[in-house]
């Protein structure tokens, strides 16, 4: 394959689509609040190789004009497709992650249909294919006409954040109410167990505030979740889950679904907590302008935010110093680090100086709703009431855990929304038990349904733990058929003489019926506060999951230059280097892959660049100046680039050391005094360096240092004197996200011509000998050159120094030291035998000694 040029016999690699994710068997999700899912795929047609491909995501190096290989791809692959997400119908699609990288459906070129029923059949679907014409009901879906599958064929990994059922139902505004989502999970005839809804008691589930519902409940403690059923499950047992991460038992009575809390103590509307939480601030997804966007940390709905308390670094500067507090500024954006604001209360915004530092936040909120727990004891039970089957034994038996089984920290795996849905591991601790019993971890328990780690999944880990570590005691007794009225979470007391209990409070957790037909029963002992725990500083997992795919921004105005022979050993060469717009917005420039085109048409990849440059302007003129300038100073600003710049010493700045250019001239400095970010005044200028010309310069000439992230590439002799046509395609710090190589800018750049060469000259310069002709004849090179045409030679040759760039004949073998007979001193001279003839009259003083 020619450079510059597509082999006409390249064929696709792929004639197919490859699929990943297609399964006939899988059960369709189902997606209440918000969370993350992935699709599969259920239809696909019109598979297609495009010659040229789109330049997306190259990589490699090789040399200009040759030695390394043309990067773009031949073809890149298309089809239409048809992914299906979840039971509809949903409120829509946040996020898309295709594979590493993050988008939105309108980047990816993909719609939506929010499984509506009826729903419409997708119109290309209909026009193209109407054999395939089918709406799916109630199932939303993702569709793609003519979707970039890239070169590979391959579809790729997906997930989406789906904005599912009841999301914003929940007290926190984003997830759903748990109450909602547990009736609806029950009841609803499309997706749901077949539960008939008069057999719940309604009660129990729903309520406005001051009962013991589940909704008050959840209200009041902060609980909101967004569970995805994604793979076969028993009913019972995601019921049971669910109800182990809020707390909450569900009964069987009297012909009726009772859900009741474990809360036992009250908490009021209004009630205020303070909260001091720790965790790593998150880094936002960028769009592509290069703008950084600031991180924002919503710990709070607005309605039950009450007051800030501060923020402050999570790390001391350096021991027995205190922790540095950041500076509110109302409800602006923060630029610079150790500032924040907040233009939405509960909102925290960060600036990108501080994005993915640990701080540690205080805040106070207050309670959403009242919840009065039902503790009046049902029965107060002496022994009168026992049945004593056990003849001199208690009735009531006593069963103690061991404490030094009992775990004092528990980790529960939750999904960090504000770290694109990880499973985090969120972790509760009972310092006071751990510094008695010592640290012993209980089973993480899973709990994907909760996505915020801030808040939720600390409270539900401390509940959980509170009940495993102090509710201890179990006591089990027998009654008669009397006590027939009493279900499990009924509180009664139980008075004990030999046990030493008077009124002692218990809770019911399991009644039945034994083979003598009494009622035996298991509680547990009620202690206040246990099943209501107040919110404990707990420190989030750091270690934000990047993007990956984050879109590249493009580059300043790169360095596109020919240096003087004298800087490159006489070998004509261009110097290429960039940067990304706007300091390379954090994350999103890691590079370019540099492409060259000779007609602006045909383009190929001819080397990559993974250094910024450090380029930017002058801030004010700089005067002419020869050799060593002590009185300019050269004011310069590299904000474009994010550059930095030092000194050295004289002597290695007039060698060359901080080399820099400015417009043409090249030049280096020995000091550099920052002045301002990213402003420098450059002093003791060692001018014209390399042959550059020396001269003044106005405010506002491009500067640039050349280092290494300047790539030096010798330029093939047949290029000189031709318009050169640049693009460099910016890529993100993870080498993806590339820009599409269509939407690059184009940059020329006329290589200048080089010197013309007489023909005789240059054959002298081989150092090869040839018959150039008598002496006393016109010049001639006939018998390798073709004939000689234009004047005779006029080149002018220096035989007398041994540093010449081309060298006389005579001379070369003169200064060779190996005697010759150049024939008698009286005629002409002559090195015929192993030159040739002269091609000119000598000229050159060359002392041959005394004439014997």
């Amino acid at each position: 394959m020619g450079f510059l040029r597509r082999s006409e016999n390249a064929k696709p690699d792929y004639t197919a689509l490859q699929l990943q994710t297609s399964v006939s068997i899988l059960p369709i999700p189902i997606v209440w609040g918000r969370n993350k899912i992935a699709p599969n795929l259920i239809w696909y047609a019109n598979f297609q190789a495009v010659p040229g491909g789109s330049g997306k995501g190259i990589g490699g190096k090789g040399g200009l004009f040759g030695g390394g290989t043309a990067a773009a791809a031949d073809y890149t692959y298309t089809a239409d497709l048809i992914m299906a997400l979840c039971e509809g119908p949903i409120a829509g699609v946040g996020l898309i992650w295709k594979d590493l990288s993050i988008y939105a459906a309108l980047e990816l070129g993909l719609g939506i249909e929010n499984g509506t029923t009826p729903q419409a059949v997708w119109p290309y679907l209909a026009a193209i294919y109407p054999y395939n014409a089918l709406a799916y009901q109630g199932t939303a879906y993702a569709w793609g006409a003519g979707y970039n599958l890239g070169d590979s064929a391959s579809i790729g990994n997906h997930n989406f954040e789906i904005v599912g059922i009841f999301a914003g139902t929940g007290v926190n505004g984003t997830d759903a109410d748990p109450a909602i989502v547990i009736n609806d999970f029950l009841t609803n005839a499309q997706y749901g167990c077949g539960f008939n809804p008069a057999s719940i008691d309604s009660t129990t589930l729903f309520g406005s505030g001051g009962d013991a519902s589940v909704q008050t409940y959840c209200r009041a403690m902060g609980y909101a979740f967004s569970p995805a059923l994604v793979s076969q499950e028993q009913a019972s047992s995601t019921l049971t889950r669910w109800l182990q991460i809020l707390s909450i038992a569900a009964v069987w009575s009297g012909g009726l679904l009772k859900f009741i809390p474990y809360g036992d103590t009250q908490i009021s509307q209004g009630d205020q907590q303070t909260i001091s939480q720790e965790l790593s601030i998150p880094i936002p997804i960028p769009v592509s302008s290069g703008e950084t966007l600031p991180a924002v940390v919503t710990v709070s709905a607005p309605a039950q935010f009450v007051s800030d308390g501060g923020v402050v670094y999570a790390a001391s500067p350096q021991p027995g110093v205190p922790p540095y507090a950041f500076t509110f500024i109302g409800a602006n954006i923060p630029s610079e680090a150790g500032q924040y604001g907040m233009s939405v209360a509960g909102s925290y915004i960060f600036g990108p100086a501080d994005q993915g530092k640990p701080v540690i936040i205080t805040y106070t909120t207050a309670a959403a709703a009242t919840y009065t727990p039902n503790l009046t004891p049902v029965y107060n039970l002496t022994d009168s009431d026992f049945m004593d089957e056990r003849g001199n034994k208690d009735p009531v038996q006593v069963e103690r855990a061991d404490v030094f089984s009992l775990p004092t920290i528990q980790r529960v795996e939750v999904l960090a929304r504000d770290n694109q849905y990880a499973a985090i591991p969120v972790e509760a601790r009972d310092q006071s038990q751990i510094e008695i019993f010592g640290p012993r971890v209980g089973s993480t328990i899973q709990a994907h349904e909760i996505c915020d780690e801030y808040l939720m999944g600390p409270l539900v880990a401390q509940t959980i733990l509170q009940r495993e570590l102090y509710v201890r005691t179990k006591f089990t007794f027998k009654l008669s058929w009397e006590y027939c009225l009493l279900d499990p979470m009924d509180i009664v007391t139980i008075t004990d003489a030999n046990l030493g209990l008077s009124d002692y409070p218990v809770r019911i957790i399991q009644m039945e019926e034994d083979d003598k037909g009494l009622l035996a029963f298991t509680c547990e002992e009620l202690v206040s506060g246990i099943s209501t725990p107040a919110y404990y500083p707990s420190a989030s997992p750091g270690g934000f999951q990047p993007n990956w795919g984050v879109p590249a921004v493009p580059v300043n105005t790169p360095l596109i230059v020919q240096p003087p022979l004298g800087m490159t050993g006489g070998v004509a060469q261009v110097w290429v280097g960039a940067s990304g717009i706007n300091a390379g917005g954090a994350s999103q420039w890691g590079g370019a892959n540099v492409y060259v085109s000779i007609d602006d048409v045909t383009y190929s990849q001819v080397a990559v660049l993974t250094a910024p440059l450090r380029q930017g302007f002058l801030t004010a003129s700089l005067g002419a100046a020869a050799g060593w300038d002590s009185v300019n100073i050269l004011a310069v600003n590299l904000a474009e680039s994010g550059g930095t710049l030092s000194g050295t010493s004289q002597s290695a700045a007039q060698s060359g050391a901080t080399l820099s250019i400015v417009d043409s001239e090249f030049l280096a400095y020995e000091s550099a005094a920052l002045v301002s970010t990213n402003a420098y005044q450059l002093t003791g200028l060692s001018r014209g360096q390399g042959g550059s010309t020396p001269t003044a310069h106005s405010s506002g000439a491009l500067f640039a240092r050349i280092d290494g992230a300047v790539i030096r590439y010798n330029l093939p002799a047949n290029f000189a004197g031709q318009t050169l046509y640049f693009k460099f395609q910016s890529f993100n710090i993870f080498g993806g996200g590339a820009e599409d190589l269509s939407t690059c800018a184009v940059y020329t750049f006329a290589a200048p011509a080089p010197p013309v060469t007489h023909p005789i000259a240059a054959q002298l310069a081989t150092g090869f000998p040839l018959d150039l002709g008598q002496a006393s004849a016109a010049p001639t090179v006939s018998d390798d050159f073709g004939q000689v045409s234009g004047d005779p030679v006029a080149d002018a040759i220096d035989l007398g120094s041994i540093t010449v760039t081309v060298t006389h004949p005579i001379a070369a073998q003169l200064l060779s030291g190996t005697p010759l007979d150049l024939g008698l001193i009286t005629g002409a001279v002559s090195v015929l035998d192993d030159f040739g003839s002269t091609n000119d009259a000598v000229v050159d003083v060359i002392n041959l000694g005394t004439a014997p």
